[in-house]
């Protein structure tokens, strides 16, 4: 069976494209718009942005880990890290309190109220995230996530 070309000439079939289409850069960027924008309406009511939840999914998973390790699981840098990670403090969802080995060094612990807000900011993600790729099979799903990580991991690090 044959399968139509799918494009985003149908979108806009007025406008001369003129290759743009071709710019793999430019669908990952709205795709990108698509899945942030929506998420960031639905996170409001929460007082956190989709980076601000992955931030504490992180802190979660890793109680104590440091600013500099987030920045770099990110590729953005540290001021923009600690720009998150100060509005979250003021939330009262993290604590940045110093390290016992190194007094320099602060690492990041969720409070309760960051616990409650992660847990229901997953729920809102998971359906988000099952709404927006519902059109996608499990295995067009699995190779989605296959050839962002190979796309990201082979990424020149930042400096």
């Amino acid at each position: 069976m044959a399968t139509a070309e799918i494009t985003r000439q149908s979108v806009v079939p007025e406008l001369n494209l003129d290759g743009i289409d071709a710019v793999l850069g430019l669908h990952i960027g709205t795709v990108n718009t698509l899945f942030v924008s929506r998420l960031e309406r639905r996170l409001d009511a929460l007082t956190v942005t989709p980076k601000q939840v992955a931030i504490l999914w992180l802190v979660n998973a890793n109680p104590g880990v440091k600013q500099t390790e987030l920045s770099r699981f990110f590729q953005i840098e540290r001021p923009t890290v600690h720009q998150f990670v100060r509005q979250l403090i003021k939330n009262d969802y993290l604590v940045n309190e110093p390290s016992k080995l190194d007094r320099r060094a602060g690492g990041l612990w969720l409070t309760d109220a960051g616990r409650d807000v992660l847990a229901t900011a997953r729920t809102v993600i998971a359906g988000h995230e099952d709404e927006l790729t519902a059109c996608l099979t499990a295995r067009e799903k699995t190779e989605l996530f296959r050839i962002l990580m190979k796309l990201y991991l082979q990424a020149p690090a930042k400096d």
